[in-house]
């Protein structure tokens, strides 16, 4: 016979009822977790609203920096590449043509010295060589020995080779970002040495003074040799070219100032004059429209997404029961339909205008786009001065944007913050929700441990009178 004691020791049942009872009890906590979760995806929708009000701040800032010229960018261009590369003209405001002729290209500074027998010893009868080399705005004053030790000890004079080896490794060692050195043999028995700066132009020309011993007979000569030859005259160094009659000479090849705002590459010298052009690029122009217009409609598009009501189907955004988020998509689509204060009669004055409306959801579109593209090109100044100036709509829509994205003091920063306390109280309740849920499962516990010790008793006592009964032969 199984004793009411056995099955409660078999199947362990007040544990299972212990947590079944905590389970009904926190309901209360259940309930404040819940509200939490709500509390922290509102925050988290919050954080999205602004980073999109952001974006399209940011925008705004971008379109309207000077020097960008957003509405009215120029595109360059060559007639002939070969000849002459436009890289930038982001200082040109105007569409422009030039005309180029270019007479000579600046030219890298090379000298060489007289080719010599390179396993003879000329420059070492000269002794040991010195000479100051200037090359832009560094001077250097180099060196030479005549003699080296060798294995065992000895002094052993050194070769042309071996010389100008050693002048060459010099100016490497000195002049490593202004020259490079090499020596060449020019055929099995003879040698030449070769320097030559590394940037062009007269600025950064080589000049060798103060040359005695064997570098005075590499770089001035001896009876025998005439010393250094320049491959380019020195006056020859600077590029020269004319610009709609205008002369000019340069050290370099890569020209920035000699048109404000134009910056070109002279590639080769020709006879024939040739055009280089800024001209207006309505495709970037439309591009810089349409990105704000795109961080107009994510805005629109953030909002919507978390401030819908679908009663039906009973769903509803983080942010639905925010109005001051919810409004902000209508105020910005009114704001944008207004006309811009104070123009003068025929002055763009609105986005309808140039080409722009909005959908019944708030979606801003190009209704026009033929309009807008004859704005961008005929009227790019009206365009620049509407998303400007203060009185227009576009610094309406910025006003109204900042006024929520403000760190400390903007309304999105007030709404966290409020979201923020409330979920710190909530955090204090859960708390205090889970000290009682531990008290109330120690006393359930302890509720359980009394039945069980009751029942161990009655077990104890049935197992006497079982035993009693037993003896007595009543079984």
């Amino acid at each position: 016979m199984t004793s009411i004691g056995n099955i409660f020791q078999q199947n362990n049942p007040y544990e299972k009822f212990v947590q079944q009872l905590v389970q009904l009890e926190s309901r209360t906590k259940f309930q404040l977790q819940q509200q939490q979760s709500t509390h922290r995806e509102r925050k988290t929708a919050l954080g999205e609203v602004s980073s999109v009000i952001s974006k399209f701040n940011s925008k705004l800032d971008e379109l309207n920096q000077p020097s960008n010229n957003a509405f009215s960018p120029l595109k360059t261009s060559s007639s002939n590449e070969q000849v002459v590369r436009v890289h930038s003209a982001d200082g040109i405001t105007r569409p422009s043509v030039y005309n180029i002729t270019i007479d000579r290209l600046a030219s890298r500074d090379t000298a060489l010295s007289s080719v010599i027998q390179g396993d003879a010893f000329d420059l070492a009868a000269a002794g040991p060589g010195q000479v100051t080399i200037t090359i832009g705005d560094k001077t250097e004053t180099l060196t030479i020995a005549t003699q080296i030790e060798d294995d065992e000890g000895n002094m052993v004079t050194k070769n042309n080779l071996e010389i100008m080896e050693a002048f060459a490794a010099q100016i490497a060692e000195h002049f490593g970002e202004e020259a490079q050195a090499n020596v060449f043999r020019v055929n099995s028995e003879q040698v030449q040495l070769s320097v030559q700066s590394l940037q062009t132009g007269s600025e950064h020309a080589l000049s060798f003074s103060g040359a005695s011993g064997a570098l005075a007979a590499i770089v001035n000569g001896t009876g025998e040799s005439d010393g250094m030859t320049r491959l380019v005259p020195q006056e020859e160094l600077d590029a020269r070219f004319t610009i709609d009659g205008v002369t000019f000479e340069r050290s370099s090849n890569m020209i920035d100032d000699a048109i404000t705002g134009l910056r070109f590459e002279m590639m080769r010298p020709s006879e024939l004059s040739e055009q280089m052009s800024a001209q207006r690029d309505i495709e970037v122009a439309r591009e810089n429209v349409n990105e704000f217009i795109s961080a107009f409609n994510e805005i629109n598009k953030t909002i919507r997404d978390r401030t819908f009501v679908d009663a039906e189907n009973d769903r509803r955004g983080a942010l639905q029961n925010m109005r001051s988020i919810r409004n902000l998509t209508l105020n910005l689509r009114q704001t944008g339909l207004q006309a811009m204060e104070g123009v003068e009669e025929g002055q763009l004055s609105s986005l309808s205008e140039m080409g722009i409306g909005f959908e019944k959801d708030g979606t801003m579109r190009v209704e026009d786009s033929a309009l807008l593209n004859e704005m961008l090109e005929t009227r790019p100044d009206e365009v620049a001065l509407f998303f400007s100036s203060e009185d227009s709509p576009i610094a309406r829509m910025k006003e109204q944007t900042e006024s929520y994205t403000q760190s400390n003091t903007g309304i999105i920063a007030s709404l966290k913050q409020g979201i923020d306390q409330q979920i710190d109280r909530l955090d204090n309740r859960i708390a205090a929700q889970n000290r009682y849920l531990e008290h109330y499962e120690e006393r359930q516990r302890e509720q359980f441990r009394i039945l069980q010790a009751v029942i161990d008793e009655g077990e104890q006592q049935y197992s006497q009178v079982m035993n009693f009964m037993g003896r007595m032969g009543m079984y």
